[in-house]
C-alpha cells in the first residue's frame, strides 16, 4: 500500500472516475490510519467547495478563472502558478487545483463566497477545530461538526435548502410551507420541522432522527425515518435500508457528552477515535464487545477519559508508546 496518496488520485476517485482496482487501494489508505481518512476528507470538502463555486459563479469560466488568477495573486505577495485554460478543461478539476495550490485550502473558499449582489447568494458557514453553533434565518438551529461546513441561499426564510459536506445536527423550525431540506452526496433529506443529525464520510451518508419525521431519497429510492431510526445509505445502494438507532453517541458534540449506555467497547473507541482524532486500538478480542455504561464529558482530556474506561473493567490494561494507545 501506498505511505503517500497523490491529490490527483484522490480526486478521481471522489469524482468516481478512477477504476475499481484504484477506489479499493484509495479506500484501503484512508481505511490505514485517522490521518489518512482526514486527508481524504479534506480533499472531499475542497472538492466539494469548487464544485459549489463553479455552479454559483454568474460569472463565464473563462471570466471567471482570468478573475480567480487576480484574486490568487492578490492574496498572495508572490507571481501565482498559472494552470493554462482551454476549452475542454474540465472546470471542477481546475477549481479543485487551484485551492490545493493557493495552501491552506479555504482561501479559494473565500474568495467566492463573497460575492453579494442578490437574495439568492449563498452563505457559506464551516467549522475548523472546534464545534460551530449557528441560528439560521428561520429560527433553526444548526451544530456543525468539526471539519464539516454547510451553505444556504439568501432567500432561505421562503426556500429552505442547506447544502452540507461533513457532519451536522439540525434543529428544525416547524414552518409547513417552506419544507427544510439538506443536499448532500446527491441525497435529499427533507423535514417540516424535527431534529436529525446527518454525517457524510467518503462515500457513506447516515441520517439518523433524534425525533419528528424526515424524508430521505436519492433519485427514484425515498424512506420516512421515524425518531430513533436511521439510515445508513453507501455509494451504489439501491435500496435502503431502515435500522433502529444501536445508542446516543452520534450527538456528543450537540450534548458535550458521551453516553454509553451498554455499548460495546469497539464502539464507543470508534467514536472516541473519530472526536479526539486518535488512532486507539483495541487488541484483546475478548474486550471488544465489552458493555461500556458512563457518561463521558467531551471536554475531558484523552487520557482521564480512558481512565475512566479502565475502571469500569479491571482486567482492562491501556498500553502508551511512541504515540499508540493500544487495549489489551
Amino acid at each position: 500500500m501506498k505511505q503517500r496518496m497523490s491529490e490527483d488520485i484522490l480526486i478521481k476517485y471522489l469524482l468516481g472516475e478512477g477504476g475499481p482496482a484504484e477506489a479499493l487501494e484509495v479506500e484501503a489508505w484512508a481505511a490505514a490510519n485517522n490521518a489518512n481518512a482526514k486527508k481524504l476528507e479534506e480533499v472531499k470538502i475542497i472538492l466539494e467547495t469548487s464544485k459549489r463555486l463553479a455552479q454559483d459563479s454568474p460569472l463565464g469560466e473563462v471570466e471567471a478563472w482570468e478573475k480567480f488568477k487576480d484574486k490568487r495573486t492578490a492574496a498572495k505577495n508572490e507571481p501565482a502558478r498559472v494552470i493554462p485554460f482551454t476549452a475542454n478543461t474540465n472546470w471542477l478539476r481546475i477549481a479543485a487545483a487551484v485551492i490545493f495550490l493557493i495552501g491552506g485550502g479555504w482561501i479559494g473558499y473565500y474568495l467566492y463566497s463573497g460575492q453579494k449582489g442578490t437574495s439568492a447568494d449563498w452563505v457559506n458557514l464551516k467549522a475548523t477545530n472546534s464545534v460551530r453553533i449557528d441560528t439560521l434565518p428561520d429560527g433553526s438551529i444548526v451544530h456543525i461538526n468539526k471539519n464539516s461546513a454547510i451553505s444556504y441561499s439568501g432567500n432561505f426564510k421562503s426556500k429552505r435548502e442547506i447544502r452540507l459536506t461533513g457532519e451536522a445536527f439540525f434543529n428544525v423550525k416547524h414552518n409547513e410551507a417552506a419544507p427544510f431540506t439538506v443536499h448532500v452526496n446527491d441525497i435529499s433529506i427533507i423535514d417540516v420541522g424535527t431534529a436529525f443529525n446527518v454525517k457524510s464520510r467518503l462515500h457513506n451518508t447516515e441520517v439518523i432522527v433524534e425525533s419528528g419525521i424526515v424524508k430521505v431519497s436519492k433519485n427514484n429510492n425515498a424512506v420516512q425515518l421515524k425518531a430513533q431510526q436511521m439510515v445508513n445509505i453507501k455509494l451504489g445502494d439501491k435500496a435502503f435500508k431502515i435500522e433502529q438507532t444501536p445508542d446516543e453517541l452520534y450527538n456528543y458534540y450537540v450534548s458535550n457528552t458521551f453516553f454509553a449506555n451498554k455499548t460495546p467497547l469497539w464502539r464507543l473507541i470508534a467514536v472516541l477515535n473519530e472526536a479526539y482524532g486518535a488512532d486507539i486500538k483495541i487488541k484483546n478480542n475478548v474486550l471488544r464487545n465489552t458493555p461500556i455504561t458512563i457518561p463521558i464529558r467531551l471536554q475531558d482530556s484523552l487520557t482521564d477519559i480512558l481512565n475512566l474506561i479502565k475502571e469500569t473493567t479491571p482486567e482492562m490494561h491501556i498500553d502508551k508508546s511512541g504515540g499508540n494507545i493500544i487495549i489489551k
